[in-house]
């Protein structure tokens, strides 16, 4: 492991204990299980995919069902919002893709 990204594990290894103590003692309450947290499991890895090797049709596919996921379960009302929201990704797949 290259030293930086041990030093980005290590800060963040540490900001994470802090916050977690501070919930512990009941300084700033902390629920990591919020509505939809599940959905970051499609998210993440997509925004990384998309990170590391581009955008491709896989990886926006994934982040769209994990956005369109996450936005119902909050309760907000994304159903007249979804046909925009897949014009605009797919365009910015087009903008974005590797060459």
């Amino acid at each position: 492991m290259k030293s930086n990204n041990r030093l980005i594990l290590g800060v963040l290894l540490v900001i994470f204990g802090v916050v977690f103590l501070l919930d512990r003692l009941d300084i700033i309450p902390i629920n990591i299980f919020f509505d939809g947290w599940w959905t970051l499991l499609l998210i993440i890895p997509a925004l990384i995919s998309m990170s590391k090797q581009g955008v491709s049709v896989g990886n926006a596919i994934v982040l769209t069902i994990g956005l369109y996921f996450f936005i119902d379960e909050r309760g907000w009302n994304f159903k007249g919002l979804f046909m925009p929201a897949i014009l605009i990704l797919f365009g910015l797949y087009f903008i974005l893709r590797k060459r």
